[in-house]
Order: structure tokens, then sequence, then C-alpha cells
């Protein structure tokens, strides 16, 4: 192999070699995750098991930046106008650790008049978030910190693996 002796070759082939690895990985490189409707903390008033395990959603890194990895979360069958917090949650020693997905406010969203959402967050890469937990608030108040009463004011609608390197639902 012979070295590349022309400098306009050489700076031409080392500013395509920088613009190929600074550009996103293609969307099939990119992790994602199916989010599915629960009802580990039952079913808000006014609502039937039917509808309410209908809904359903996706979790994918669409990019990398700085250090960050932009999450988009859509789904659909929401609860019309309602409004959802995004956490991770993790398998613990004893029980569950968990925080806002994304940092507060940015894990906060409302669902559209027809029950769909798109909302997007940035958490660090390397992570080792292991689930992906989307709540319903019926009383309207996301409660910072912490999700709220489960089963009383807040309730877990869609949960799957976390789009990431620890992704993965405990057992």
């Amino acid at each position: 192999m012979s070295a590349i002796r022309n400098p306009m070759a050489r700076s031409l082939i080392l500013a395509a070699a920088v613009t190929l690895f600074a550009l996103p990985a293609n969307a099939e490189d990119m992790p994602s995750s199916a989010l599915q409707a629960a009802d580990m903390s039952g079913v808000p008033e006014g609502f039937d098991s039917e509808t309410w395990m209908a809904a359903g959603g996706t979790a994918s890194v669409i990019d990398h930046q700085n250090g960050s990895h932009i999450i988009e979360i859509t789904a659909d069958d929401l609860v019309p106008d309602g409004i959802y917090t995004i956490w991770w949650v993790n398998e613990a020693t004893f029980g569950m650790d968990m925080g806002p997905g994304g940092g507060l406010p940015a894990n906060t969203f409302t669902a559209d008049h027809e029950g769909n959402a798109a909302t997007q967050i940035a958490v660090d890469s390397d992570n080792d978030y292991q689930m992906m937990v989307i709540a319903y608030h019926a009383d309207h108040r996301t409660h910072g910190d912490m999700p709220g009463e489960m089963g009383e004011v807040t309730f877990e609608h869609l949960m799957g693996p976390w789009p990431g390197p620890g992704g993965e639902m405990p057992m």
C-alpha cells in the first residue's frame, strides 16, 4: 500500500473521514424498544381494561450528541389530553431504583386530543437504565422527582426495555 503524497488528496480524504464518523449511525444501528401497555398499578377510574391495554409505543435512540442519547418516544391510544411522565427503572438489591427519564421537567408530556404523543428526551449515553415506564397522572399533576401515589393518582401505562446500553426488563 502506498502513502498518499498529494497534500490536497490527503486533506480531502481526512475531511471525508471526519464527516463520515461525525454522522449519526444508521437508524437500524440505533437501539429501539417496544413499549407495551401495563396495568400493574391498576386502571384509572372511568377506563375499562380493554381500552387501557390498547395503548402502545416505541422508544428509539435517534441521535448521539456530546455524550448524550436523544431518545424519541412515540405512543398511541393514550388517555386523550392526558398528562404523562417518563421514568427509568432499575432492579436493585432491595426493590427498584427509579428517576425521571431525561430529568425534570423534560420527562413530562401531554397526549393530544386523540391520545397520540411524541416527545424527546436526552440522557447520558453511558447510562445503566434497564426499563422505561410511562406513567399517566389522573390528578393532572406530575409530582416532581417521584411519580405520585401508584394506583391512586398515578398509573403505569406503558413499559419496556430502556433503549440503550443497559436496556433489559428485570425478571
